[in-house]
């Protein structure tokens, strides 16, 4: 550095935690934050898996596929966040994703890529172990999901649908940001100022799936399925849109 160069000031990292729905475009902002948080300070996808909350608190940036529950007692010290997507493109792209990895990377993978779309998404209505991606995914993110101490069998046996869609609307309400990934650039923006990262640095979509049939390609009873599969979903969208509106 020249003598006459000014140094700027290090900016103080924002504590911060990202409830990371699947496919919602999340993964861009994660590599953005690892840039500024380092490696050290961040959880992200599932580096929380085994780990109980509280055994994360001294990480910065806590990030990952956790559902509400787990994430509730760090939410209110933290700029919280997360991501909602159109629930039929959000299973559309699951799918198409799982068909791109290594089958022994994750048992879905392999689901999905000895299944046609309507197969897996029937499969998406019976098994359990698929149902726990595509069905109503971000209804039961937002209402318990992944990582508490309750099992994925809590959903079935436990709750009513309009319970999990009522705790989630309730949830959304304690989060610093609601983004979505229709207005992705938007969201962005609003995310890193808030967390004290140049705006400069976003702009970039990291893991989107491409070379997939859109919503007009799809048979009717491929739709049918997904109609029946994302049926809560929808109306959290709907539910999250008018908010924001509101706001």
């Amino acid at each position: 550095m020249w003598p006459f160069q000014k140094k700027e000031p290090e900016r103080e990292l924002v504590p911060a935690l990202f409830m990371h729905i699947q496919k919602t475009a999340g993964t861009s902002i994660v590599e953005i934050a690892k840039q500024h948080y380092g490696d050290k300070n961040i959880v992200s996808h599932g580096d929380y898996s085994g780990r109980k909350p509280e055994c994360l608190s001294g990480k910065l940036f806590i990030s990952g596929h956790f559902g509400y529950e787990y994430a509730e007692s760090l939410l209110s010290s933290r700029y919280s966040f997360t991501f909602l997507r159109d629930p039929v493109e959000r299973v559309l792209s699951f799918y198409y994703f799982c068909r791109t990895k290594k089958t022994n990377e994750h048992p879905i993978y392999q689901v999905a890529q000895s299944s046609s779309l309507e197969v897996f998404l029937r499969a998406g209505i019976r098994e359990p172990s698929v149902r726990a991606y595509i069905l109503n995914n971000q209804v039961w993110q937002l209402a318990h999901g992944f990582g508490g101490e309750n099992s994925i069998a809590f959903r079935k046996f436990f709750f009513r649908p309009e319970e999990l869609l009522d705790l989630a609307k309730m949830h959304l309400n304690n989060f610093s940001h609601i983004g979505f990934t229709e207005t992705f650039e938007k969201d962005e923006k609003i995310v890193l100022s808030a967390l004290r990262i140049p705006e400069s640095e976003g702009g970039m979509r990291i893991n989107v799936t491409k070379n997939r049939p859109s919503i007009a390609d799809l048979s009717i009873t491929e739709s049918k399925l997904l109609e029946e599969l994302t049926l809560w979903d929808q109306l959290l969208y709907q539910y999250a849109w008018s908010r924001r509106i509101q706001l």
